[in-house]
């Protein structure tokens, strides 16, 4: 008796899972067409502005292969601009996944540059050097902050077109999906 019993509830009870199931499926299906019309709408329903022309010492000259770095000098690439301090920790979280990106994207025509603010120019050096970053870091200068919107809060990234127009804004520490996609994106338009 007590197996018939087992049974009859077992069975009275699957529909009613299956329909929790198939609801949690629906939310998260939804959950990810937003996301993806989300980051798509965002860079370009977004009218792009020309990205502000910079030129800055390299702090990292060394391992990076630049001297002084200038925004102009790479129209034709798709350029990754992230403002960025020591003291912040998803700053620091965000460099090794930069560095890596970077490494595996810098044959593809794309360039990082990691623009420091409010640190102390012998502290960022050392911090370079501690974290292994060998795309161009430059310390910011009080009109490329005022250009680029102020610029406070940190981590923020930008990401520019070929042509030198900003697509994309990132406040906050960014994923690495958001981070390969947007840039992918950004490739594949000629």
């Amino acid at each position: 008796m007590e197996t018939e019993f087992s049974s009859s509830q077992d069975r009275r009870s699957q529909p009613h899972m299956n329909r929790v199931k198939t609801k949690i499926k629906i939310i998260v299906f939804l959950f990810l067409l937003f996301s993806l019309v989300y980051i798509s709408s965002a860079s370009a329903n977004a009218k792009p502005e020309k990205a502000p022309d910079f030129t800055l010492r390299a702090l990292n000259p060394s391992v990076s292969g630049y001297t002084d770095f200038s925004l102009s000098s790479f129209k034709g690439h798709v350029v990754i601009i992230n403002f960025w301090a020591t003291w912040c920790p998803p700053c620091r979280a965000e460099i090794p996944m930069l560095e890596n990106f970077y490494k595996s994207y810098k044959s593809k025509g794309v360039i990082v540059v990691g623009i420091n603010v409010n640190d102390n120019v012998s502290g960022v050096k050392s911090f370079t050097k501690l974290y292994d970053m060998t795309y161009p870091v430059v310390y910011a200068s009080s009109s490329v902050i005022s250009n680029y919107g102020g610029v406070n809060a940190i981590p923020q990234t930008f990401f520019i077109s070929k042509s030198g127009y900003i697509m994309f804004h990132w406040v906050g520490e960014i994923s690495k999906g958001a981070l390969y996609g947007i840039t992918d994106k950004l490739l594949s338009i000629r």
